[in-house]
């Protein structure tokens, strides 16, 4: 039966496959084969050797694959591995029917059947039930689309639903339009100012600020938002914290996190449906505090985040118990900077590093890289620079395809790695970088003054003896201070905690040492 599959599974499809073999729970493994077995004989289950195969390998591997099928030709089997992926999509979908949200699509499914074959009653009864699960979970695309359906049914068959049922149709439509135009817009917004921070961070200047905020008001100022829906709130939320994310206001920032998770929690339902969404919203709120230096703070929204992937990650599906992982991961890492813990990490770095490569295929070049940069500044703040300098190298020498993602964390890992190698005494090698550095950052716009400072101490007290040093370093502590009063030169202080290493170094004390004490004068 595979012969008559027509298109072919690419290389890149062929991992996708093996991708998705590898996301399945222990449960949905065992459902796939009961599935396999009770719907097709043993002479179609052909497929189902490829899939055994598959799921005990580490890799994917195709000469293996070709040796586990000598007699069938490339094409069909291209069209085996592309049967398999359908069939395990099928599976999934019948695992999962009893979800709220793949409920609502599937008894819409079952009017479109029902109305095919003129049974107009039994539709609308179908709808009601859609209806009903999508008003509980306030699914704005999904009461459209029941809606859209109703419509359909009352334009071309008089069911007799009384006088009032084409008015209550059209009301309840022009209201859920209005709702997913607002909804939409302010998701629109959210999407455009991600966008933005991905490729540029936090805002640098005067320049860049006006306009982010340009954007921000010409998109928001005029918005009526008389009908907005619970979605739609959300979105408002999340477009104002990722705002105020970008133009370094961490205080706004937090305050509209916890509005966005409030408004989630309003609603038991939808929250079950959507934890991405309120585990973005933890992630975010506690990104706030991190840059804030609100380690208490920190720390007990860090808590309610644990206690809320315990008491439902059994319900997780992978991809939100991966986005769970990495948001653990980013909270674990930010609470000992936030505490100066950076000795003793290696344990927690394996761990971490392992989980980096089981996942490195589901990962993004962004997430890779911040991980990376943020393993690195736990070595730097442990005075182990050549570990942190491996760290840095996996940014720096990335074959990244998108130059334009993270240049925030490109730019800084450079100047990190710049006197990583300087604590070492590479003088060699730092004054090669210091030419490198000075290029890549104003190739991308990031010389600021305070990188110029760095870069300038570096390139100054290479010769100087590094047991005289102390004067220089407060000089350029001082001189950094009263940079940091400008608000647009603070950004340097959220990827490197420059006045921490600075007077650790004047001190003659440990980096974790000055952290500690700044926390406990707090």
């Amino acid at each position: 039966m595979f012969e008559l599959i027509t298109f072919h599974m690419s290389k890149a499809n062929a991992n996708a496959l093996y991708d998705l073999i590898k996301s399945l729970s222990k449960a949905e493994k065992r459902h796939f084969r009961l599935y396999a077995k009770r719907n097709f004989s043993e002479k179609d289950v052909k497929f189902l050797v490829l899939f055994d195969h598959l799921d005990k390998s580490h890799k994917y591997n195709s000469d293996k694959i070709r040796i586990l099928f000598p007699k069938t030709s490339q094409s069909a089997l291209s069209n085996l591995k592309a049967h398999l992926y359908e069939q395990l999509l099928n599976s999934l979908r019948l695992l999962h029917r009893n979800d709220v949200s793949v409920k609502v699509y599937e008894l819409l499914s079952f009017a479109n059947v029902l109305y095919s074959k003129g049974l107009y009653f039994q539709s609308l009864e179908q709808l009601r039930k859609a209806r009903q699960f999508s008003e509980d979970i306030e699914d704005d695309l999904a009461i459209h689309a029941v809606i859209e359906m109703e419509r359909r049914i009352e334009l071309f068959y008089v069911t007799d639903s009384g006088e009032d049922r084409a008015k209550s149709i059209v009301d309840t439509n022009e209201l859920i339009r209005k709702q997913l135009e607002i909804r939409d817009h302010w998701s629109n917004v959210a999407l455009l100012l991600y966008d933005y921070y991905l490729k540029y961070g936090h805002v640098k200047n005067e320049r860049q600020f006006t306009k982010v905020e340009e954007f921000f008001i010409s998109r928001t100022n005029d918005l009526d938002d008389t009908n907005i829906s619970l979605q739609g709130m959300v979105y408002k939320q999340m477009a104002f914290t990722w705002y105020y994310f970008i133009t370094q206001n961490f205080v706004k920032c937090y305050r509209h996190a916890s509005d966005w998770l409030s408004l989630l929690r309003s609603n038991e339902l939808l929250m079950n449906k959507e934890p991405i969404l309120y585990l973005k919203g933890m992630h975010n709120a506690m990104s706030a505090l991190f840059y804030s230096n609100k380690p208490r703070q920190f720390e007990s929204v860090y808590k309610d985040f644990q206690e809320f992937i315990s008491q439902r990650k059994s319900k997780f599906d992978y991809n939100t118990t991966l986005l769970s992982d990495i948001y653990n991961y980013v909270g674990e890492l930010n609470y000992r900077f936030l505490n100066g813990k950076f000795r003793g990490n290696d344990e927690f770095v394996a761990e971490l590093t392992q989980w980096l490569s089981c996942n490195e295929s589901f990962l993004d070049q962004n997430r890779e890289q911040v991980f990376q940069y943020k393993i690195a500044c736990l070595y730097f703040g442990a005075d182990d620079f050549k570990k942190c300098i491996f760290h840095l190298n996996r940014i720096i020498h990335s074959e990244v395809k998108e130059k334009y993602l993270k240049q925030d964390v490109q730019c800084f890992a450079r100047i990190l790695n710049l006197v990583a190698h300087y604590e070492i005494g590479n003088d060699d090698l730092v004054e090669y970088q210091l030419k490198s550095t000075y290029r890549f950052l104003m190739k991308y716009g990031d010389l600021q003054e305070v990188q110029r400072l760095i870069i300038d101490f570096i390139r100054k007290s290479i010769n100087m003896n590094r047991n005289e040093m102390s004067d220089p370093f407060t000089e350029l502590r001082d001189s950094l201070q009263v940079i940091f009063n400008n608000p647009y030169e603070q950004r340097p202080l959220l990827y490197l905690d420059l006045i921490s290493w600075l007077t650790s170094r004047i001190e003659g004390v440990p980096v974790e040492e000055v952290i500690r004490k700044r926390q406990l004068k707090r």
